[in-house]
């Protein structure tokens, strides 16, 4: 099942802070906590600390 996902980057990773907000869809696996997966992925992908990452809302 996919599930979009709306976030909020509030720090760039040298610490700075910025205001960036997008939205990406993810696969939710059943059993997995599709929050934290998500968080994970963003935060790698953008090379931010992973308290950087706010997830704003989840939408099917």
């Amino acid at each position: 099942m996919k599930v979009k996902i709306y976030y909020r980057i509030t720090q760039d990773r040298c610490g700075i802070p910025m205001n960036y907000a997008g939205a990406r869809h993810f696969v939710a696996c059943e059993g997995q906590p599709i929050e934290e997966a998500a968080r994970a992925q963003l935060a790698a992908d953008y090379q931010v600390p992973l308290r950087a990452v706010e997830i704003c809302r989840i939408a099917d």
